[in-house]
């Protein structure tokens, strides 16, 4: 059997349409405190948040999505996924320390 991932393709408008937004905030989230710099991590969460929206439960997906501060500014998002073939399981996969900053 194939793996439905072999079928999937990189929308390449999309893709850097997505970066060229991510790269527009990019003096905003530097991380040097001794130069004033601190990092609004939101500026680019907002843009991922923008773009995994149609993906959510809210939206007939299977993410549920949520922003948590610590620091104003420097959020957290904390997406789950969960396919409806697993409601009732146990298993977890995390993916973390990805950085925005």
């Amino acid at each position: 059997m194939a793996s439905l991932l072999q079928d999937i393709q990189l929308d390449e408008t999309s893709y850097v349409e997505l970066l060229r937004k991510i790269i527009g905030v990019s003096e905003k989230v530097q991380n040097a405190p001794s130069l004033g710099l601190i990092p609004q991590e939101n500026l680019v969460s907002d843009i991922v948040l923008a773009e995994l929206q149609p993906y959510t439960k809210e939206n007939g997906g299977y993410l549920t999505i949520e922003r948590v501060e610590f620091v104003a500014g420097r959020g957290n998002v904390i997406i789950t996924y969960q396919h409806p073939d697993f409601a009732d399981s146990e298993k977890t996969v995390a993916f973390v320390g990805s950085h925005m900053d």
